[in-house]
């Protein structure tokens, strides 16, 4: 996880990058103060990583919002865990279904590829099927969707993921106690 001192120095490599960027270094709270907040989670390379990477789009004029630095975090850490795309995925499949020995394609075996497969009905039903182009369609979609939600989840802060999941808990509860309340 990255350190004050490494957010101070993402800061300090974001001004010299841009400069039209101008932190507020003094008071309570201040850059590094939220940064650290926002940003302190991550490993400190993939933090450095990703404000290269944002600090090198081209066109970018000004520097990246904590927000665009998580997300390009998540993108460079999906591309280096081999997270195939939809149309990889859906080539896959396709070819699994031309493959006459045991030797399926290792995508077909990724959580996503699996989940999207099961919301299609299964690799039965998909090769059952009539309309490819509107099964690779929907395939395409459903996938997307899944992606997008697992990127969601992996640039959610820790603080809101806590927050969600103590107020599940609290509501679960609140819910058998009045399911018992109820009984009576």
């Amino acid at each position: 996880m990255a350190t004050r001192d490494e957010i101070k120095q993402v800061i300090a490599y974001t001004s010299l990058v841009f400069a039209n960027y101008h932190p507020m270094l003094e008071g309570n709270p201040n850059t590094v103060d939220v940064l650290y907040d926002l940003l302190g989670d991550l490993p400190v390379d993939t933090l450095r990583v990703a404000v290269k990477s944002c600090c090198s789009e081209i066109g970018r004029a000004f520097a990246p919002s904590p927000g665009e630095i998580r997300e390009a975090a998540i993108k460079l850490h999906m591309r280096a865990s081999g997270v195939p795309t939809a149309a990889e995925a859906w080539g896959a499949i396709m070819e699994s279904f031309r493959c006459t020995s045991f030797d399926q394609p290792e995508i077909l075996n990724h959580p996503l590829v699996i989940k999207a497969i099961h919301c299609m009905g299964g690799m039965h039903a998909i090769g059952m099927s009539e309309n490819n182009m509107a099964d690779r369609a929907h395939f395409l979609k459903i996938y997307d969707q899944l992606l997008e939600r697992a990127q969601e989840d992996a640039a959610e802060l820790p603080i809101l993921t806590e927050y969600v999941a103590a107020r599940k808990m609290i509501g679960g509860t609140i819910k058998i106690l009045t399911d018992k309340l109820a009984v009576r």
